[in-house]
């Protein structure tokens, strides 16, 4: 039923599911001396000479190459399609539990605030709807693991982030799935999708196996879901974003232990959808496994737990975003 588009490289910004080691970085180094024109994908991950387990998800000053996001890059040159590109791949993921050296384990340590690359209102290049921003549930991948219908808690996530600023800020619009395969990345039955239906595409519950494919081995069993950037070739205005959630994992939407609450996942990728990045130190002292997380929040790379309201850092994230965005 899916075709992934899978050709050769392109050099992206990302923050995926997509790991290299501190002695790869020479061959980084020499990929991106090559490709200057090209950004870069930003996620990397190291060992401290102090024992601490280290990934930073946010900061494109900490770039690697990725093969597999760039292929979609190929793949659209391949069609034809100059206007627009993959910079980010913004993922949400499962903190692995496991025995480390003593110290301290840093799972996420993020200083952005907020993407690089940034809606813009009214923009006539993705035929916006005047200052609105519009988005679309793809209907036939929108049920959960066989049977739970996440279409209206994906939509109570938009609603709670478009209550956040009655005042300022964009009105988030719900168009409706006219059929019309959405995706940027995937073909259907052969035939490539159509993404600009929306500002902000959920294409659904995607098979693991997908994962794995798009952001590399392992992703299957370590991403929740993931927020997908294209930017207008050469700027860092957003063009389309695109939104995945992995079927692999159990999900509710009751917040019961064992499972994944979906309005929580659809909160923090929407918040990537809406130009926000992951913040905050996530890490565990290793003598009592005693969790620390500062400052708790929507935007935490790792998924904490049920969480469906925006917390303080939110807040003013989104404000600092938004807070001069022109109503209609």
């Amino acid at each position: 039923m899916y075709t992934y588009f899978s050709k050769t490289y392109l050099i992206v910004a990302a923050m995926a599911f997509i790991f290299v080691s501190c002695s790869d970085q020479s061959s980084i180094n020499s990929i991106e001396e090559e490709s200057k024109e090209r950004t870069t994908l930003s996620f990397t991950e190291g060992t401290s000479m102090d024992n601490k387990h280290q990934s930073h998800t946010g900061g494109l000053e900490e770039g690697v190459y990725s093969e597999h996001l760039a292929q979609i890059n190929k793949d659209l040159e391949d069609r034809g399609i100059t206007e627009y590109e993959l910079v980010m791949a913004e993922t949400y993921n499962i903190t692995e539990e496991g025995d480390y050296q003593s110290g301290q384990t840093i799972f996420a340590n993020d200083r952005s605030l907020r993407l690089n690359a940034q809606w813009v209102p009214g923009d006539e290049r993705r035929n916006a709807d005047g200052n609105n921003l519009t988005h679309l549930v793809f209907t036939p991948f929108a049920t959960a693991n066989g049977t739970i219908d996440a279409e209206p808690h994906i939509d109570a996530s938009f609603e709670t982030w478009n209550n956040l600023m009655p005042n300022s800020g964009p009105e988030i619009v719900k168009v409706p799935d006219t059929g019309v395969f959405p995706s940027a990345i995937l073909s259907f039955g052969g035939t490539p999708g159509n993404p600009f239906v929306a500002d902000i595409v959920t294409l659904g519950f995607l098979p693991g196996s997908i994962f794995d494919a798009v952001l590399g081995p392992g992703a299957s069993e370590g991403v929740l879901g993931v927020a997908f950037t294209f930017n207008w070739t050469g700027t860092d205005e957003v063009a389309i974003k695109e939104v995945w959630y992995n079927n692999a994992f159990t999900w509710a939407t009751d917040g019961r232990p064992g499972a994944i609450d979906i309005e929580t996942v659809a909160l923090h990728e929407n918040g990537h959808a809406l130009g926000m990045a992951h913040f905050g130190k996530i890490s565990v002292t290793n003598n009592n496994n005693k969790l620390h997380v500062s400052p708790r929040a929507v935007m935490n790379a790792s998924y904490l737990g049920p969480v469906r309201s925006p917390l303080g850092t939110d807040r003013a994230t989104y404000n600092s975003i938004y807070g001069s965005w022109p109503k209609n």
